[in-house]
Formats: C-alpha cells, structure tokens, sequence
C-alpha cells in the first residue's frame, strides 16, 4: 500500500509543473492559436480517443457480466452526466466571465481525469500479479509530459483569464485527485467477488464516460474556438501535434 502511495503522490504533484508557462506568458499573444491548438490536440486524445476507448471496451465486458443493457445505461449515464456538466458551466448562470467559464471547465477536466489516473494505479495493486505497469526512464519521462500536459489545460485559460500564479497554483491541486482515486480499487474492487468484478467495469467506465462528455465539450466550446481566432492554419497543424504527441506518450506508458 505505501508503494501505491508514493506512486500516486508522485503523480499527483506532476501537473503543478505547467506553472513554468507563466515564465514564457509574454510569449503567448503571438503563439495563442499555437499553445491552444496543442491543448486541443490533447483534449481530443484524453476524451474523445482514450476515454471513449475505455468506454468501449468496459461496455463489452461488462455486457459479459451483467447483460447489454445495464452495461449501455452506465455508459449514457456517464457521458450525459459529463455533457451536463460541462453545458452547466459554460452556459449557466454560475460563472458569468467567458474565459473563467473556459477555466473551470477545465479544472473540473483535470480533476476527472486524475481520479481516473488513480484508478488507473489502484487496479495495478488488485489481485495477485502485482502492479500492472512497468517503472523505467521512457515509462517514467512519458508520464511527465502527460500529466504537464493537463497541467497545462489549466494554465493556459488561466493566462488568458489574467489569474496570478499562486491562484493558478491552487488551480492545479485539482491533480492530487489521483490520491484518492488510486486509493478505491484495493478498498472496493475484490476480484474475488462477482460484486467487486461489476464494480471493477462499472465505476471506470461511468468515469470515463463522464470524462469524454466533458471534454467533447470543453474541446468544442472552449479550446478551438480559442485555437481559431488567428488566420491561417497553424491552430490545426498544432492540434495534430499535440494529438500525436500525447498519443505516443500513452504508447509508452501503457
């Protein structure tokens, strides 16, 4: 257990690296369809591409275990859930600035998804095979540019929304997260009980499924409209790098 601590704190302190943006802000205004176009690129993968992935391939196994239909609903639950959410924060009376509605949105993005990190790391400790994941220098380098990565989902609307560092700092406490999040699969996931095995599909898939809900709409109605406010096409190019890029991060990792 104070193994899969240790490896969900280092995790979770990760993000708090995109603060180094505020030293190259000046930079910003010049390079805003590039440094957005990225941050959408990696929206793209973590929600449309990793999360619906994870959707899919839960919903098949738990249709083994419970049956179609049940696995279908977990499935439509998690993504309405996270569409409402995110629709709430863009277009409900909560939050009235449009660049701290973008902001929010995007704190409640890297809070979701460091839980789902820690999940991630919790499932490795369950049963007897030990952690699921290797430790070594590529796995290692690869896990930091992604978790600077959703760091950086932060920062970059928190630069355009003119927030401090030390409150953009705060923002980025969402990433301690994976703490808990790692922490639910050895409490509640007992591979030994038909329960424990519903709930092992289940609960990753409701959250990953509210992942991508969120971030379909975080993408759509917060970061390429952003992304495309300068002419030409290098808001496109960067998003396609940034897709790559974090895509080839997961390659390593997993």
């Amino acid at each position: 257990m104070s193994d899969l601590v240790i490896l969900a704190v280092g995790f979770s302190v990760m993000p708090f690296a995109a603060i180094l943006l505020y030293l190259v802000r000046d930079l910003e205004p010049g390079l805003r369809d590039i440094a957005w176009g990225l941050a959408a690129g990696v929206i793209a993968f973590l929600a449309l591409a990793h999360a619906m992935t994870l959707v899919l391939v839960d919903h098949a196994l738990l249709g083994l275990l419970a049956d179609d239909l049940s696995s279908s609903l977990v499935a439509i639950v998690g993504l309405s859930i996270g569409a409402g959410v995110a629709w709430a924060l863009f277009e409900g009376p909560l939050i009235r600035i449009e660049g701290e509605r973008i902001l929010w949105t995007a704190v409640a993005f890297l809070g979701l998804h460091s839980f789902s990190d820690g999940l991630v790391l919790g499932v490795g400790f369950v049963g007897i095979g030990g952690p699921g994941y290797r430790i070594d220098a590529a796995a290692t380098a690869a896990t930091v540019v992604h978790r600077f990565a959703e760091g950086a989902i932060v920062v970059l609307p928190a630069l355009a929304a003119r927030w401090r560092p030390p409150l953009a700092l705060g923002l980025l406490s969402a990433g301690l997260l994976t703490i808990p999040g790692a922490l639910v699969p050895p409490a509640l996931f007992s591979p030994s009980s038909e329960t424990g095995a519903l709930a092992s599909l289940a609960v990753p898939m409701l959250l990953a499924g509210i992942e991508a809900g969120l971030g379909f709409v975080l993408l759509v109605r917060g970061f390429l409209p952003f992304a495309m406010t300068a002419r030409g096409t290098r808001w496109l190019a960067s998003s396609v790098v940034g897709f790559i890029g974090i895509a080839l991060a997961h390659f390593l990792v997993e």
